[in-house]
């Protein structure tokens, strides 16, 4: 499956005052991951509502995480982010995290997430539709990409 790595830095802000990360900042990187994996893909996430003006992304449905190990103020994290399955309307995402200089993983998560257009009889409702062949296409090749900015 098609991979997305970036490195965070853990900062100040993202800590409590003991040094160590607020686990909050776990789901917000998740869903960068996520976001990532799209675009680093070659879907465009940005571009595509200008397209097709029915497409409203990819609404989150549900979520979770496993924690093992804290991590500390200055601490370079690595979280890899793929398609763990595909559903008929629903792909899962998996998020693993661990730091930069050691393999084993700190924490992973995984987000539900559905193909969402906006409804043809009522636009202000979000139905989920299939996701596009050649996006699964893309999201499916053997690849690795490090989306660090």
């Amino acid at each position: 499956m098609f991979i997305a790595t970036q490195r965070i830095r853990v900062e100040w802000a993202h800590c409590d005052p003991a040094g160590i990360l607020f686990n909050p900042h776990y789901y917000l990187w998740m869903d960068s991951g996520t976001h990532a994996l799209l675009q680093a893909s070659g879907f465009d996430l940005i571009g595509e509502p200008s397209r097709d003006k029915r497409f409203r992304g990819c609404p989150l449905v549900a979520s979770n995480m496993s924690f093992s190990k804290p991590l500390y103020f200055g601490d370079v994290v690595l979280c890899s982010s793929q398609v763990e399955r595909f559903g008929n309307t629903s792909f899962v995402v998996a998020h693993q995290f661990s730091r930069a200089d050691q393999p084993e993983p700190v924490a992973s998560g995984s987000e539900v997430r559905v193909w969402g257009y906006s409804d043809s009889t009522d636009p202000s409702k979000l139905v989920a539709r299939a996701m596009p062949d050649d996006v699964r296409a893309m999201l499916s090749v053997d690849k690795t990409i490090d989306v660090t900015v």
